[in-house]
């Protein structure tokens, strides 16, 4: 990644001293110890690697508690196959992934940022719920339903609908969702405790849809149909 052309600087010749003004782009990693590597050569180049496992353990503890609030079996989350960039990219449906920059949000003190926690969220419950045995045409859309659920935030604007239509079944199950449930220290046991009912539902709902996609169908359409009275209306 390219991020332009910047000075050294030095405190002087014989301090070793020197400073390098970083683009805002990296204003995120300000603090964070970096290991420092000069790859010598024709083109020598300073590379800068930050210290990246307090994100790391923050992406485990909360694959972790996701897995365990939907009843499933602890296992590797394989999260070198969902990190992709160090801040969080647009990606096309069913394709969210995690980025470093916030894993280093919900590695601080909580309240953690909301939208560092959806997408996070989005991206780790989307291998969730394929083996939780969710087709992997339905597992997006659980995802995103699970993110709103536990935030309040929907991850993606086109992801909208698919959450509207949750609620409205979760109301219909007899539950009342009311986001976000997560509201404050994202990696609370008792959080994630009161979770766990709803989140099973969701699940549950998301398994029917999957055997039964008409089910779902014909909730889309009423969705469709009550978007257009509204719009009438107003």
């Amino acid at each position: 990644m390219e991020l332009g052309t910047r000075s050294i600087r030095s405190s002087g010749a014989g301090s070793g001293s020197i400073e390098l003004t970083l683009p805002a782009a990296l204003r995120e990693l300000q603090g964070l110890p970096c290991r420092i590597t000069l790859r010598d050569g024709p083109r020598p180049e300073i590379v800068l690697q930050p210290e990246l496992r307090g994100a790391l353990a923050a992406f485990e503890k909360l694959g972790a508690l996701l897995r365990g609030a939907l009843g499933l079996a602890p296992e590797d989350p394989g999260l070198s196959e969902r990190i992709a960039s160090l801040h969080p990219t647009p990606s096309a449906s069913g394709a969210a992934r995690l980025a470093w920059t916030d894993g280093l949000a919900l590695a601080g003190p909580p309240p953690q940022p909301r939208d560092a926690l959806a997408r996070s969220l989005r991206a780790l419950a989307e291998p969730a719920g394929v083996a939780a045995g969710l087709g992997e045409a339905w597992a997006p859309g659980f995802a995103a339903a699970l993110a709103w659920l536990l935030t309040g935030l929907v991850p993606d604007a086109m992801e909208q609908q698919g959450c509207d239509i949750a609620a409205a079944a979760l109301l219909a199950a007899g539950l009342r969702p009311a986001p976000p449930v997560l509201s404050g220290d994202a990696f609370s046991a008792a959080g994630w405790g009161a979770a766990a009912p709803l989140l099973g539902t969701l699940l549950a709902l998301h398994r029917g849809w999957t055997a039964e996609p008409a089910r779902h169908a014909a909730l889309a359409l009423g969705w469709r149909r009550g978007l257009a009275a509204q719009l009438r209306v107003g």
